[in-house]
């Protein structure tokens, strides 16, 4: 039995009418006419009650560090996991050493590749030197998948990619958001049902999100994201969704001929020209999920040549730097008019809490004045509208992170000296406002 059904190419709306403009993306001719195939008979599912001992959370721990850090302890069996990036930057890479670490430990592993064959499947992983085999098929057709899980039971199922994959009974091109809503629901439902642990994994569009409709998203347990620029050794897997795990977690890895490599000390990796240090370069103590990272915060305030100086930041919410600029200017009586100001968070991260907005104002006076601040200085808390600096979250983590780094002495907010840090020598600067920061700091 066929069912018409009239749906926008571009944003997925569903109507039983035609109509020249779409109410929700408000595009112009873009509801098209298609018939899909209805099943006639459907079996109802029943409602039943379940203790807590019937089911038991199973993570298979694989072995990648970063990966089980950013997964939450490993891989839920059963899981549906949506992972994404740019073009090249590793995802079937990571995939291929995730499906290798699952048969080395004695589970059923399917690769679907909808865009690479056979021969180049094999050579990749004859490039990444990895010995165990586990099953291989090329096809975009969401038939062929279907049978191929039904016939044989797998641990892990990769498809590479979801947005290739369709189902042929729809008229709808590959990619279109009815053709990645039927499938993606479908496989989800199908691997489920099945206890199958499975990564889709998702091109991005244009502005950095992954392609499709939002709901593909809500459907899956976990969101990840493969970030990095490609011509540099190291990559970020970020959390951006989790249900079994903390979803501000990011795993660092570094890419070399043999792959993908966990790095074991980020906080070395991010500091490794620490030695250099010059003024407008501070240090801070960022926490992401369950893990304290070091990361350097740079700025420089040339002279402009504007009418309007400049205000740019990378890692840094650029609103909070026109803030912290305007309290500097107002507590202190710095004159930034006639300035630039550049503020960069190093390796690419990406800095969401308000912690770092004592490392940023010192960045941008140690700049200002040209005093180097020293290489063993870390700076952490937030700033309010007045100027004062008020109290983080995990204070105690912050600082045992910077004792296990040889950094010995911390400015943050009041209220740390209670906190035990673990380590004997640290001279730890309590700040009431940025007054004290920069008397204390930056007097000479």
């Amino acid at each position: 039995m066929k069912k018409t059904v009239f749906a926008c190419d571009a944003c997925g709306y569903e109507t039983h009418k035609w109509m020249g403009k779409c109410p929700r993306c408000s595009g112009w001719d873009t509801i098209k006419e298609y018939k899909i195939e209805k099943e006639e008979t459907q079996v109802h599912e029943k409602p039943l009650i379940v203790n807590d001992e019937d089911f038991i959370e199973e993570k298979i721990v694989l072995g990648m560090a970063e990966m089980d850090r950013v997964l939450g302890g490993g891989l839920v069996s059963g899981s549906s996991i949506l992972l994404g990036g740019d073009p090249g930057i590793g995802k079937t890479t990571l995939c291929f050493e995730i499906a290798s670490k699952m048969v080395e430990l004695g589970h059923n592993v399917l690769y679907i590749s909808g865009e690479e064959s056979l021969k180049q499947l094999s050579l990749r992983k004859k490039r990444l030197n990895l010995q165990k085999p586990f099953s291989m098929l090329t096809t975009n057709r969401l038939e062929d998948i279907l049978h191929a899980i039904r016939e044989t039971p797998y641990n892990l199922v990769v498809i590479d990619s979801i947005q290739s994959t369709y189902n042929t009974s729809l008229p709808m091109l590959p990619g279109s958001i009815g053709q990645i809503k039927d499938v993606s629901s479908n496989l989800i439902m199908e691997m489920k049902r099945a206890d199958m642990a499975h990564i889709f994994i998702g091109h991005v569009t244009k502005e950095g999100v992954i392609a499709g409709p939002k709901i593909l998203e809500h459907m899956v347990d976990t969101v990840l994201y493969f970030e990095g620029d490609k011509m540099l050794p190291y990559r970020l897997l970020r959390a951006i969704k989790n249900r079994f795990g903390p979803v501000d977690e990011v795993g660092i890895f570094q890419m070399s001929k043999q792959g993908l490599i966990s790095v074991e000390n980020p906080s070395q990796f991010f500091v490794s020209e620490r030695s250099n240090i010059g003024s407008g370069s501070t240090l801070f103590p960022y926490i992401t999920g369950s893990r304290p990272i070091i990361l350097e915060v740079q700025a420089i305030t040339p002279k402009t040549n504007f009418s309007i100086p400049k205000r740019i930041s990378l890692g840094y919410d650029s609103n909070r730097l026109f803030i912290i600029i305007a309290i500097l200017e107002k507590v202190l009586g710095k004159p930034f008019f006639d300035r630039d100001v550049y503020v960069n968070v190093t390796g690419g991260m990406k800095v969401n809490e308000t912690a770092i907005d004592l490392a940023v104002a010192a960045s941008i006076l140690s700049s200002y004045k040209d005093i180097n601040i020293g290489k063993n200085t870390c700076l952490f808390g937030e700033i309010g509208l007045t100027g004062e600096v008020r109290k983080v979250v995990n204070m105690e983590l912050r600082l045992k992170e910077c004792g296990r780094l040889g950094i010995n002495r911390i400015f943050c907010p009041q209220g740390v000296e209670g906190v035990d840090s673990g380590v004997a020598g640290m001279e730890i600067i309590p700040l009431k406002n940025v007054k004290e920061l920069n008397s204390l700091a930056f007097s000479k």
